[in-house]
């Protein structure tokens, strides 16, 4: 069985959590542990890595060895624990994916609210247009 991953995230944007449930639902081995960011006490004792992190502009995935990735990477990290995840994952192995995909990732996150995010919290800017993402984005330091 594979190790789990912790899936920090915005709880009250709806197009969030409808995603992050329609991948649960594909995780028969039960890998995805979700929680929302907006329970701050549970957060900080259970993720005091994660503290200052910006949670309405991106989700987090937490490792089992305390690895910490944000958005783009989050998402890739989670496909690859997923064992029902391989054909999003092939699509992340791709040559220049990993250039791609957090300016996708961004360009998303700062639209969800077009995207079925009925929240005022969705609607939130990720990056200025054309601005690549920075080096953090990645992987926060523990």
């Amino acid at each position: 069985m594979p190790e789990p991953i912790a899936i920090v995230f915005d709880g009250d944007c709806g197009f969030c959590t409808r995603s992050l449930r329609a991948l649960q639902r594909i995780d028969r081995s039960g890998v995805m542990r979700l929680h929302d960011s907006h329970e701050s006490a549970l957060i900080a004792s259970k993720f005091p890595m994660l503290r200052g992190a910006d949670f309405d502009n991106a989700m987090f995935a937490v490792t089992a060895d305390g690895r910490v990735f944000r958005g783009y990477f989050a998402f890739k990290e989670l496909l690859r624990k997923l064992p029902a995840g391989w054909p999003l994952r092939l699509l992340s192995a791709l040559p220049g994916a990993d250039l791609i995909g957090p300016r996708i990732y961004a360009w998303v996150a700062g639209n969800r609210h077009r995207l079925g995010c009925d929240s005022a919290g969705c609607e939130l800017p990720a990056h200025p247009a054309g601005q690549a993402p920075t080096r953090t984005e990645r992987q926060e330091p523990r």
